[in-house]
């Protein structure tokens, strides 16, 4: 019997849902810097811009490291708030 968590073979979540590759893998690269696992599911077929029906390119990760990635996403977007001024006082 393994010690593995059932976690770690549940499905990945979507974190992150951006309308082009690029911005996708920024927000990879983020996630690995946090030391967290994330990966591209290219949604967008033969062009740069989604059309209807076509939700974009979604960032995922393992469900046991979703919330984490939530929190180091949402803490990023209020930074870049703050440094924009848009942030609420």
């Amino acid at each position: 019997m393994s010690d593995e968590s059932p976690d770690n073979h549940a499905e990945p979540v979507a974190v992150a849902v951006h309308p082009d590759r690029g911005e996708a893998e920024v927000t990879v690269a983020h996630l690995a810097a946090n030391g967290i696992e994330a990966f591209i599911v290219d949604q967008v077929e033969g062009g740069t811009i989604p059309m209807d029906g076509e939700w974009g390119v979604a960032v995922v990760v393992k469900a046991v490291d979703g919330d984490l990635a939530r929190e180091v996403l949402d803490a990023d977007a209020r930074s870049e708030g703050e440094l924009r001024g848009d942030a609420d006082v």
